[in-house]
């Protein structure tokens, strides 16, 4: 497929991964997964130059709260434009949206890689998360330029390595004493840290195009799985995402193993009100 004057493949793996099991266990999830990154997420919108009446693309919007959150920021007059790889997600997204009425929200299937927006018709493009999974990003990235005005700003926040994330580091460790650990990425792969290397980061938006961009460090503890009970983080761990797929295969016995070692570990970073553990994130802004 082509986008401009360049062609952009289509991201066949993340799409059939987006819309199987995936896409229903992010919904399955949800709660506990925009109470874990929506304060960092914020963090990353402060950056964002926005105003009344503006016109947004959520990218990688998942089940919609990024997309509630820049609503309200850019009302009144603004509008947001949600798209995302996951119908199961999308579908969850628009009935949630449906509670605010009053918002100017719009949300449609499409891969940001290689779809046909509205030429310069966004003032700012923004992604909570949502970014790291371009197999081409710097094609990808120029498709997001072309959909923004002339200077409008793209603004998103992604993981920095998975060692300084301990929220994701440690029960992948801890699993990984009682089944076979998966095969290493290589840095740089579509996946949650295709990102983590900032001076990458920088190289992929020059060569798409933009300009002023700035990379910055956040180091921000938050609650894995959102403020809850141990069961209830233990529960969200594997239930998806790498140490899901490391239990997914195993017999009870290992499965109850992992459980009870998460559980021990996770009760020492309760705080009272849920599991407190530190993130490291980059939040990126640029101009087309």
């Amino acid at each position: 497929m082509s986008s401009g004057n360049c062609t952009v493949p289509v991201n066949a793996e993340m799409n059939r991964y987006w819309n199987d099991l995936a896409g229903q266990r992010w919904v399955k999830f949800q709660q506990q997964l925009d109470g874990q990154i929506r304060n960092i997420g914020r963090m990353a919108m402060d950056q964002a130059d926005l105003r009344a009446g503006q016109a947004v693309l959520d990218i990688g919007c998942g089940c919609g709260d990024s997309s509630l959150e820049l609503a309200r920021r850019v009302a009144p007059g603004g509008r947001i434009y949600g798209v995302d790889l996951s119908q199961t997600m999308l579908n969850w997204a628009s009935e949630r949206a449906g509670y605010e009425p009053e918002l100017a929200i719009s949300f449609e299937r499409k891969d940001a890689q290689n779809a046909k927006f509205e030429p310069a018709g966004f003032n700012h493009a923004f992604s909570r998360f949502g970014v790291m999974f371009f197999e081409d990003p710097v094609a990808a990235f120029g498709n997001i330029r072309s959909a923004l005005a002339p200077g409008g700003q793209l603004t998103f926040i992604c993981w920095r390595p998975v060692e300084l994330n301990p929220w994701m580091a440690i029960p992948i460790n801890i699993a990984c004493r009682f089944v076979t650990p998966l095969e290493p990425m290589t840095p740089g792969t579509p996946g949650p840290f295709g990102l983590a290397d900032g001076a990458r980061t920088k190289k992929i938006l020059t060569e798409a195009g933009y300009r002023d961009i700035v990379i910055e460090a956040l180091d921000e503890p938050f609650y894995v799985s959102g403020p809850g009970t141990v069961e209830a983080a233990v529960a969200h761990c594997i239930g998806m995402g790498p140490v899901g797929r490391l239990v997914a295969d195993v017999d009870s016995d290992v499965r109850n193993l992992v459980v009870a070692a998460l559980a021990d570990t996770f009760s020492s970073f309760h705080d009272g009100t849920g599991v407190r553990m530190a993130s490291a994130t980059w939040i990126v802004t640029a101009r087309a």
